[in-house]
């Protein structure tokens, strides 16, 4: 019983995140908002939560339009995603490499966006590392 009490809390998905291979057709519009507005993110898509040195990882973000920025974020790496449209970001990046203390591990993946006042609303995933 004491054992249960220091395993850490898995990290649940959550239910606005889509992983698959490939990215869905079909994902929900950016809704408009004032530039003060609080941000949203209303859809994610990841090409996987489980990652290892050598593959692709893909991701599109659709938020509210008044988000600036959206950064995904680990302990281990952090990614800048590209404002390809108002409320859509995209990033696609190469893992070259892993520091070796995070490898086998479960890392808190953090979806932050921000909008261009510096609000900012974060959304958490698990990230598997092998």
């Amino acid at each position: 019983m004491a054992l249960a009490a220091c395993q850490p809390k898995p990290i649940p998905i959550p239910p606005n995140l889509v992983v698959s291979a490939k990215e869905p057709r079909v994902r929900p519009a950016a809704p408009i908002a004032l530039p003060k507005a609080a941000p949203r993110i209303v859809h994610i898509w990841m090409s996987t939560l489980t990652i290892e040195a050598g593959i692709w990882l893909n991701g599109t973000i659709v938020t509210s339009t008044n988000v600036a920025s959206v950064e995904v974020r680990t302990a281990a790496f952090s990614i800048n995603a590209s404002h390809v449209g108002p409320g859509i970001f995209r990033f696609h990046t190469h893992v070259l490499e892993l520091p070796p203390l995070s490898r086998r591990h479960t890392l808190e993946l953090s979806i932050i966006a921000r909008n261009t006042a510096g609000t900012e609303l974060v959304e958490h995933a698990p990230l598997a590392i092998r």
